[in-house]
């Protein structure tokens, strides 16, 4: 079950990046356009404004991180501070049971707004977690490939 995927994936990350130190999460490696940090938020925010547009009942915290981890931003233009490692993690760490909790009966349920990435539509909320576990395992391989050049 998609339940089931989410938090073998999300061990994952969390596992990945509890090991990282703190002091590489803000290193931008050449070549990259953006820092640890940024991907792991970037993995929080795509997965909470998904379901956000699924539901807009689904009660989240993304836009205060608009301005950090939406597609196209990056670390050199924050407005602030950004979250620490421990915020980011804590972050990841609820949102599983977040979502779970909100959308345990509605997962055939279709999306409230069209959701379309390249030319695919999501015709439920179990196919839009299911790509969010793709887009998951890209910047999850992404943050190892940073952790392994810093």
């Amino acid at each position: 079950m998609v339940w089931d995927q989410l938090k073998f994936v999300r061990g994952a990350t969390i596992k990945t990046l509890e090991k990282i130190d703190e002091s590489k999460w803000d290193v931008q490696p050449p070549g990259f356009s953006n820092t640890i940090k940024w991907n792991a938020g970037h993995i929080y925010f795509v997965l909470e404004s998904f379901m956000k547009m699924a539901d807009s009942s689904y009660d989240t915290k993304v836009k205060e991180y608009n301005s950090y981890f939406a597609a196209g931003t990056r670390p050199s233009d924050w407005p602030g501070q950004s979250p620490s490692k421990q915020e980011v993690i804590q972050l990841l760490n609820e949102q599983t049971e977040n979502i779970q909790r909100h959308f345990s009966d509605r997962l055939q349920a279709q999306p409230q707004k069209e959701i379309t990435i390249r030319g695919l539509t999501f015709s439920s909320v179990e196919e839009l977690l299911n790509f969010t576990l793709f887009h998951e395992g890209l910047h999850l391989g992404i943050i190892q490939t940073q952790n392994k050049l810093i």
